[in-house]
């Protein structure tokens, strides 16, 4: 059994098209088709329902799917056995949602370049949705979510992690000086929130509706940054993941009020099923995963 055709199905698996998969890995539409066959003559049965130019795994191709990831993953890892990390080359295309992009310090991408000096890293930064299409088509190799609701037959969670969703205030605000405050305690305040699409931003209007409270949103954003930038100079509140507010807390810019019912989130760095995970990616999610633990746990 050949690894080439392995690899060659789990890029036809990832974007069921073999054209597609032809031609990111540099051959014709007929050598996919060839070595698909013969992958198929091996095992003896189809992985691929070909119904026009549709294409999908049979139960068969979605059974083989981890054996193919995990041979090809090996393979890779063998051909860089004695390479060390600094000679090796290529790239990695890596998706993250806004609200965790503005946390990565520079020190996150030079400890990474530190590490992998010849890896060139191209980031994209947009909406959950879109992150998880375009690692579906094979666009990316991996993306750092926010509370996506994933499928163990389609989606691999390579890290996942709860991370509390916070309100801050100034130190100014009323409600700065309680320890601890209510659901009732937030009837009638100035919230600046996130856009409707924000799952933290769903969920707490979920908790609000539980409580009865209403709040006065005045401004919607999508960005988590300037949110808290508004909070240090205005007399308002916010909701934000921790991660996004805890320098300004501890230079004393903002407070965080401990509210009675602990909100979180869960942050999740995901792959596609058959993507296979090089050294220079699995490097690349460790230093992320460092990041957000520090982040997290301050």
């Amino acid at each position: 059994m050949e690894i080439r055709n392995l690899n060659t199905f789990l890029k036809v698996a990832a974007l069921q098209n073999f054209t597609q998969a032809g031609r990111e890995l540099g051959y014709s539409q007929s050598n996919v088709s060839t070595q698909i066959q013969q992958l198929e003559r091996e095992v003896g049965v189809p992985l691929f329902n070909r119904i026009g130019r549709s294409v999908s795994l049979t139960q068969y191709g979605t059974e083989l799917l981890p054996y193919a990831q995990q041979i090809v993953s090996t393979s890779v890892r063998m051909e860089n056995f004695m390479k060390s990390e600094k000679t090796l080359g290529g790239a990695v295309r890596i998706g993250i949602v806004e609200s965790l992009f503005a946390f990565l310090t520079e020190e996150f991408f030079i400890r990474y370049h530190e590490r992998f000096q010849r890896v060139e890293i191209e980031l994209t930064v947009d909406a959950t949705e879109t992150l998880k299409e375009d690692l579906r088509k094979g666009r990316l190799d991996a993306a750092c979510l926010i509370d996506s609701p994933l499928y163990e037959t389609e989606w691999r969670k390579w890290h996942s992690v709860d991370v509390p969703v916070v309100i801050v205030a100034s130190p100014c605000h009323p409600l700065a000086g309680r320890e601890v405050i209510s659901p009732e305690d937030l009837e009638g305040q100035e919230f600046v929130l996130m856009e409707d699409s924000a799952p933290y931003n769903q969920r707490f209007r979920e908790f609000l509706a539980r409580h009865n409270v209403a709040v006065r949103p005045f401004l919607k954003l999508q960005s988590a940054e300037k949110a808290c930038r508004l909070v240090e100079k205005g007399n308002c509140l916010s909701f934000l993941p921790i991660y996004t507010v805890r320098r300004a807390a501890e230079s004393g810019k903002v407070q965080i009020l401990r509210i009675l019912e602990e909100q979180t989130q869960s942050v999740q760095i995901v792959l596609h099923k058959s993507h296979v995970v090089t050294p220079q990616l699995e490097g690349f999610m460790e230093e992320l995963r460092k990041t957000l633990g520090a982040a997290i746990d301050g």
